[in-house]
C-alpha cells in the first residue's frame, strides 16, 4: 500500500470549501482509452480517507484509477473527484516540477496503477492517443480553473494595441 496513513477531516462531500459549488466531475470519454493500456499492471490499494500524496511532496509518478474515487484538493478548495480511468499526478511527469501542486486522497477504497517517468514515456511512444488523452485532461482542468476564477464569459473584443 502506498500513501500516508493520514486521513483528512470530512467536509460536506463533493462541495468546495471556497464557493460551495460541486467539483467538476470527470468526463468519461476522455478516460476511456487510458485504463485498457494498464489493465495488466500491478495495482496499489488505497483505503478510503487515506492520502495518496500531499501538496508540496516531491513527485515520482502519476496514478491511474482502476477502481474507486479520489479527490484532488488544495487547502479548502476541491478541484475535482476522479473515478475509474481518470488520472492524478500527471503534472509531475509532464512538467517535471519538483513539488506536487495539490493533495489527493481516497474518497472510497481504491485500486490505482502507478506510472513512473519511464512507463509514461513508453506509453506516449506506444500509444500516441495516451498523450492526447493526458493533454485533454490537463486542458479540461485548466478551463475549469479559468471558470472558477473568471466566471463571466469571455467576450470577443478588439485586439489590444501595442
Amino acid at each position: 500500500m502506498i500513501g500516508n496513513p493520514r486521513t483528512l477531516p470530512r467536509g460536506k462531500p463533493g462541495v468546495s470549501g471556497e464557493n460551495g459549488e460541486p467539483p467538476e466531475q470527470p468526463v468519461a470519454p476522455e478516460n476511456e482509452n487510458i485504463l485498457p493500456l494498464l489493465v495488466n499492471e500491478p495495482h496499489i490499494a488505497l483505503q478510503s480517507g487515506q492520502v495518496l500524496f500531499t501538496e508540496g511532496d516531491p513527485p515520482t509518478c502519476m496514478y491511474v484509477v482502476k477502481a474507486g474515487a479520489l479527490r484532488i484538493r488544495s487547502g479548502g478548495v476541491i478541484y475535482e473527484d476522479v473515478g475509474p480511468g481518470g488520472i492524478v499526478g500527471e503534472m509531475a511527469l509532464v512538467e517535471r516540477y519538483p513539488a506536487r501542486s495539490a493533495t489527493v486522497y481516497a474518497l472510497t477504497d481504491c485500486e490505482l496503477v502507478a506510472v513512473d517517468e519511464a512507463r509514461f514515456s513508453s506509453l506516449v511512444a506506444e500509444a500516441p492517443h495516451f498523450a492526447l488523452r493526458v493533454m485533454q485532461i490537463l486542458s479540461r482542468r485548466l478551463r475549469a480553473m479559468d471558470r472558477r476564477y473568471r466566471p463571466e464569459p469571455l467576450v470577443a473584443r478588439e485586439p489590444l494595441e501595442p
